[in-house]
This record gives structure tokens, sequence and C-alpha cells, in this order.
């Protein structure tokens, strides 16, 4: 694969992850909600404060992958990275 392959490679796997990854963000949000909604979460009490954070938890992975990928594509640009067009 030549490296100008790689860097747009990159760059549009970035901006699939970010764009699948957000419109997926409403279902996971609805979903823990409607888990935390229920009385019997769990066995400990702090099942509930756990269920609170998996919206965040996901938007994190999600930017940090889609942003990686973006800056893979533009280190390689640049000719540094593994992207790189040597």
């Amino acid at each position: 694969m030549s490296g100008m392959n790689r860097i747009i490679g990159a760059l549009v796997g970035g901006v699939l992850v970010l764009v699948i990854g957000l419109v997926l963000e409403a279902t996971i949000i609805t979903n823990a909600t409607t888990a935390g909604g229920h009385a019997n979460i769990g066995s400990f009490s702090g099942a509930q404060d756990i269920n609170d954070l998996i919206p965040l938890v996901y938007n994190v992975v999600v930017l940090s992958v889609g942003i990686g990928l973006i800056g893979l594509s533009a280190l390689g640009f640049v000719g540094v990275g593994p992207a790189s067009r040597r």
C-alpha cells in the first residue's frame, strides 16, 4: 500500500469511527438510562454510579480512536509516523 493510500485510509477510518460512533451514541445513552431506571440494577450499591459512567466512557473511546486515526493521517501527510509517504 502506498503512503498516500495509508494517509487517506487513516483519515477516512477516523471520520467513519467518529460519525458511526456518534450516531450510535443515542442508542447507548437510551440503553444506559433504561437500565438505570430499573430499581434492581445490581447487587452492590455502586452499580447505578457505574451505569451512569457508560455514556462518558463510550464517548471517550470513540473520540480517542477517531481523533487518533485522523492524527495518524496528519502525521503521515507531513512525513512522520507509520502512515508516512516514504
